[in-house]
């Protein structure tokens, strides 16, 4: 249980992490980082479940290895710097990050069920969810933005692992696909913006409402 717990807290560390990096580089890495130790979590709480081993690849394999290989393409094809721009400073990102964490920690407890076989995962979940929101509204680009939502998601399955010894396979599958789907159709959507605009500062199109 020590192993799982430990997982659990480098999970959370990544995002934290991805909260306060500064290059897209870096954060995609962190988010394959994220899937890698979420596939392994999947894999120590299987308990010999053949289709909780087969969801923890597809897991690995579409969010692990497809989805970052897809964004790093996706960059480099848009020609955008990989800088990372948001509207809070590192200092600031990281503070908020620190009391939203805790916030998931005090309310998280409340919705651990009595047979829950990773409570501890549950407000490390919570936590994710919160960071990736954070992420969102705090960043400027739309791939920036993307990673937050993706950072999210993973909130979410950590929350369903710990809660209910995860989701049957073909919902796991499912929600894995969804999510690849999700960033392919964010990357057209964002070429467009490209090409029509310029550039995919989120911050800039605000000045186009009227």
């Amino acid at each position: 249980m020590e192993v799982v717990n430990s997982l659990s807290l480098a999970v959370l560390a990544t995002g934290f992490l991805m909260v306060s990096r500064r290059s897209l580089d870096a954060i995609i890495r962190l988010y394959a980082l994220q899937n890698l130790l979420l596939a392994v979590l999947a894999f120590l709480l299987a308990q010999g479940e053949l289709h909780f081993i087969l969801a923890g690849l597809a897991l690995f394999l579409v969010k692990g290895v497809l989805i970052p290989l897809y964004l790093f393409w996706l960059i480099d094809r848009l020609e955008v710097s990989h800088e990372v721009e948001g509207y809070l400073s590192v200092s600031l990102s990281l503070l908020l990050a620190g009391l939203l964490t805790a916030l998931a920690f005090r309310v998280g407890q409340a919705f651990v069920l009595a047979d829950a076989p990773l409570p501890q995962g549950v407000p490390v979940g919570l936590a994710l969810v919160l960071l990736g929101a954070l992420s969102m509204v705090s960043r400027k680009k739309a791939v920036s933005q993307v990673l937050g939502f993706l950072a999210l998601e993973n909130g979410v399955f950590l929350m369903a692992l710990a809660e209910s010894h995860g989701l049957p396979l073909f919902v796991e599958l499912g929600v894995a696909l969804d999510a690849f789907a999700a960033v392919f159709l964010a990357g057209i959507f964002i070429f467009r913006i490209k090409e029509e605009l310029g550039h995919v500062d989120t911050a800039r199109m605000r000045a186009l409402r009227g």
